[in-house]
Parts: C-alpha cells; structure tokens; sequence
C-alpha cells in the first residue's frame, strides 16, 4: 500500500509541472501579442497625425506662394503609410454673378485638388476641417480660401484639400460716378502635374502667373446688392454683395483675379 501512495505521488509532480509550464506559456504569448497590438495601435495614430501634418504644411505652402508669381517652395513628405494624389483636371467650378435682371456665368473651369488617403488607423474623424469650413464661397478677407477636410474616399479615410473662391465688393470714389468695383479671386491649382505617391517624395510648389478677366456693366435700374453663386462639383452656394447707386443707374466694373499655383515633382 505505502508504496503505491508513493508512486502516485511521482506521477502527480511532473504533470502539475507540465501545466505550469504550459500555463505560463499561454500568459507570455497573450502578453506579447497584447503588446504588439497596443505598439501597432500606437504607430497607427502616429501615422495619422503626422500625414496631417504634412498636408497642413503643404497648404501652408500654397497659401504662401499664392499672389506672388515666380515665388516657389519646395516640401518633403516623409512618407506614412498613405497615398499622397494630385487631381488637376478635376473639381469644376461654376460661378454666376446676379445683378437686378442682369445674370452671367463669369467663370466655368475646372480648379484641381488634392487629396492623401490616410494609413489605417482605429480613428475615424470624417466631417472634420482642418482648415475652412463647408462654405464653397466666402465674402471676408480674414476667412481662409483653402478646404481642408478629411471625408471618406475609396473605402478608407482621406485628406481633401482644394480652394473656394473670395468675393468683395467696393466703391471707387476716384471716379465721377459711383463705380462698384467686385472683385473675386480663384486659388487655381490646374496646372499641377498629375502626382501618385505612396512612399516619400518632394515638390515644389510654384506661382506661375495671376490673370485678370475684367467686364463693365451699366444696369439701368437702382440695386442695392449682388448675388455670386457657385458651384463647385454639385456643393452650391451664395454671398449677397452691397452696392451703391444712383437713383436711375447702378455702374459695376467685375474683376475676376485667378492665381495659378503648380505642384509637381522634384527629382530626389
């Protein structure tokens, strides 16, 4: 009997060892694919946050060098795990300017735009503006041209940046007459070459020229304001423009001042 009871007992010793040992795996195994998981996780955000960046200095550049012709900068993309696309030929926009019973179509060209499609990250901030707001036209000066928004494109988050026409409205008190001067400016990027990237790259960003379209128009009637209305690939909007005028004549000069700003490559 006794030496049975021992015998058992050699059995049990290296069976709750082996379950030790087993167990102990289990618990390094779940630990470091937890770590792993959570270090992805935390490369993932980084790499969000940074493709952000990057385009917010791209549009920093663009503002910088529009206005200015032959003024140019040159930006480096590290490179996040995106896709970094430029769209030249695309993104129309349509402009109609409205005084009394007086309408026009003033501009109806396609203005570009850029996009980077965001690496995968368990963040999701779609709707959020990084620079502007949803308005297609703005009528203050302080306001920024630039859209900057990250919406959903392809089935994966992307960084949308393209511009949005200003429009203002002044007398010029030089003249005899009251003479409304309108004057909207256009930020167009359609000369850019067509650009796909997915690892890091240089451009240069560059202000060819700025062109002005200019039209007189002497209305008959007195008015009070003008309507500009755009459109810009289906998203429409308005800004009502004051003007000054006699009680028989209202007299408008409309300046159209379009700056052409190129991105394109620069060879590493």
């Amino acid at each position: 009997m006794k030496n049975s009871i021992f015998r058992n007992k050699g059995i049990a010793t290296p069976v709750s060892l082996s379950f030790l040992i087993f167990s102990f795996t289990i618990i390094t195994v779940a630990t470091y694919y937890v770590a792993i998981s959570s270090i992805s996780a935390k490369m993932s955000k980084l790499n969000y946050a940074a493709s952000k960046q990057d385009m917010l200095a791209l549009e920093n550049a663009i503002s910088y060098v529009s206005w200015s012709p032959g003024t140019s900068l040159i930006k480096e993309f590290q490179g996040h795990g995106g896709k970094f696309e430029t769209k030249p030929q695309d993104q129309r926009l349509i402009i109609n300017v409205t005084m009394g019973s007086t309408s026009e179509i003033v501009f109806n060209s396609t203005v570009g735009y850029v996009r980077y499609e965001l690496p995968a990250a368990e963040l999701s901030q779609v709707g959020w503006y990084l620079r502007g707001s949803p308005t297609p036209i703005i009528n203050q000066s302080f306001l920024d041209m630039a859209q900057m928004y990250i919406r959903v494109g392809n089935n994966c988050q992307e960084i949308y940046l393209g511009y949005r026409p200003l429009a203002i409205s002044f007398l010029d008190s030089s003249q005899n007459s009251q003479l409304n001067i309108i004057r909207i400016f256009i930020i167009n990027l359609n000369s850019s070459e067509n650009l796909l990237f997915t690892g890091g790259f240089r451009l240069r960003i560059r202000c060819i020229n700025v062109t002005c379209q200019t039209g007189t128009y002497n209305i008959s009637s007195s008015i009070s304001r003008a309507n500009i209305k755009v459109m810009i690939d289906g998203n429409k909007g308005s800004v009502q423009l004051p003007l000054s005028s006699n009680d028989t004549f209202t007299l408008v000069k409309l300046e159209i001042l379009v700056c052409n700003v190129k991105i394109e490559e620069v060879k590493i």
